[in-house]
């Protein structure tokens, strides 16, 4: 890192500061005018930085996974995500956010401190300084409508109706929940089915089909009938509606000879998405006018932090890569390739099978516009 006297407010300073970001993150600017790109820096970095490379801003509206290596392994390019809330009632236990919070997302969720104000700021700053419109993804680490934070303080609502002045700014909205039900009250529907909010997509995360499973991994969280029972009504409604069956747990629908672990049930841990299960939400997807499956395998956080999720999968994941340490990557084990694949697979077949467009939860961020 080296000494600046850069100000960021001069044209010329602000290309050398471009060329400066650290190569993880210059992806953000591929693709836009040298004015829209200044543009970019000016919100997201600081005017006049101390040091290279520059450190970004801490903003509601913040950069889609700002620790995301965007030079080869996640070239998603600009998009912005808005996490509403610190923390999640939820808990629940396989949570990836528990490997790198201060502490276990379950610990005091509350409302950021000025929310108002600095999101106002935030929606003033992209339109001032001219940022180029690009997608923004509501929450992707803690759920924007959780009941216990939402119905008291209505932080989400907030930010739904300044997206929805200012719509200008964003090219797509996505919003992300276990909890969709908060979406059928007026206030928000108001908002969510205005037609100038298209395009508008709500994404449901339900990973399990029976409400026992639910229970266990995720006990916090909404039953599984109040959260498909929303999401007919929304898509009844015109509203774009996909599910996530998210994450893929280790699972006895793969085949012996790659999956090379005992069924969960001898780790202590009951069977979490059986073939059966798979079949029954995606027919019920389809059945319902959703418009997509989204999926992605289960990360296990290396981090203390994330105890239980070890507890439960550690050892699995272990004698999935033939008993050695196991694979990692991003500060998480992970299933071996071939594993992942044949999880993923057999989603993708029920999809096909019935006719209902699937992605991978990567594909989705990466080709969403």
């Amino acid at each position: 890192m080296t000494q600046t006297n850069f100000d960021a407010l001069n044209d010329k300073d602000a290309d050398s500061l471009i060329q400066n970001v650290d190569s993880k993150t210059k992806r953000i600017f591929e693709g836009y005018e040298p004015s829209e790109q200044r543009a970019i820096y000016r919100y997201q970095f600081p005017r006049k930085p101390k040091k290279l490379p520059p450190t970004m801003k801490s903003r509601v509206i913040n950069l889609y996974d700002p620790m995301a290596d965007r030079s080869h392994k996640f070239p998603d390019g600009l998009r912005w995500c808005a996490n509403i809330y610190v923390g999640c009632y939820h808990n629940c236990g396989y949570c990836y956010v528990n490997g790198y919070s201060q502490n276990n997302v379950g610990i005091a969720p509350h409302p950021k401190k000025d929310f108002s104000r600095n999101l106002a700021k935030d929606i003033h700053d992209l339109r001032i300084l001219g940022v180029p419109a690009a997608p923004l993804h509501m929450s992707n680490s803690t759920d924007p409508l959780q009941a216990g934070l939402e119905q008291n303080h209505r932080h989400t609502l907030l930010a739904l109706q300044h997206i929805k002045n200012n719509r200008d700014l964003f090219t797509s909205i996505v919003i992300l929940t276990k909890n969709p039900p908060i979406l059928l009250s007026m206030d928000y529907l108001a908002i969510i089915a205005d037609p100038k909010m298209k395009s508008f997509t709500v994404q449901v995360t339900c990973g399990f089909w029976r409400d026992e499973i639910r229970s266990f991994y995720e006990p916090g969280a909404p039953l599984i009938g109040d959260r498909l029972d929303a999401i007919k009504e929304l898509a009844k409604l015109g509203i774009d509606v996909e599910l996530r069956i998210d994450p893929l747990f280790p699972s006895a629908r793969v085949e012996n000879n790659i999956r090379m672990h005992k069924p969960l049930t001898e780790y202590g841990i009951p069977e979490a998405q059986t073939r059966d299960d798979i079949q029954a939400l995606v027919k019920f997807a389809k059945e319902s006018g959703v418009s997509s499956i989204i999926a992605k395998p289960l990360k296990v956080p290396i981090s203390k932090k994330a105890q239980r999720c070890k507890d439960w999968f550690q050892s699995i994941y272990r004698d999935a890569n033939g008993g050695k340490g196991g694979t990692v990557r991003g500060g998480s084990w992970r299933l071996p390739d071939n594993y992942q694949k044949a999880m993923i697979s057999t989603v993708r077949e029920a999809c096909d099978s019935i006719g209902i467009n699937f992605k991978h939860c990567m594909h989705d961020v990466m080709t969403r516009k």
